[in-house]
């Protein structure tokens, strides 16, 4: 992450995250005003889904933290910075398949290698890949065939390259 002075490694505050608490709670207000049992009623529901995303959230914190600690800069530029070439491609592909949990879980830490010099065009990738989920295979071949599965997965990870590819070209760091 960057300040707004654009260096490397520094939190900044994100004034839109507390625009959107202040409009959400103002919106709470205001339909509290109206409708105060339903109000309640949702704020409880919203609080409940906070309580099951929480766990997610503080995974992703130390996640982050230790990506921080243990992949500087040039460890992030060396595999999946400008240079990278066709290895690039491959680890971020391979960290797509990899990857578990809802994508929401990620973006923060993408965000962190983007700022560390990642190619917009792996970060492409890397979520491209995410649709291919291996825990899920054994039940995918159970409703397709062999033959389907490898060359669907083959299509989208040669796709997902095309598209990094692309990506590099319309939106370059």
């Amino acid at each position: 992450m960057s300040d707004s002075s654009g260096s490397p490694g520094t939190v900044s505050a994100r004034p839109s995250g507390i625009y959107a608490l202040i409009a959400v709670s103002l919106l709470y207000l205001f339909s509290f005003s109206f409708d105060p049992a339903g109000t309640r009623a949702a704020l409880d529901q919203s609080l409940a889904i906070l309580g099951r995303i929480a766990p997610v959230l503080v995974g992703v914190t130390v996640l982050v933290g230790l990506s921080k600690y243990a992949l500087g800069p040039q460890v992030v530029a060396r595999y999946v910075g400008a240079e990278s070439g066709w290895l690039g491609y491959l680890l971020a592909a391979l960290g797509g398949l990899l990857s578990h949990g809802p994508v929401y879980a990620w973006y923060a830490l993408l965000r962190d290698f983007q700022a560390e010099g990642m190619r917009n065009g792996l970060i492409a990738v890397f979520l491209y890949n995410r649709a291919i989920k291996l825990p899920l295979l054994p039940l995918f071949l159970v409703y397709f065939e062999v033959e389907f599965a490898v060359v669907l997965g083959t299509v989208m990870i040669v796709v997902s390259a095309g598209q990094g590819f692309v990506v590099d070209r319309l939106v370059p760091n």
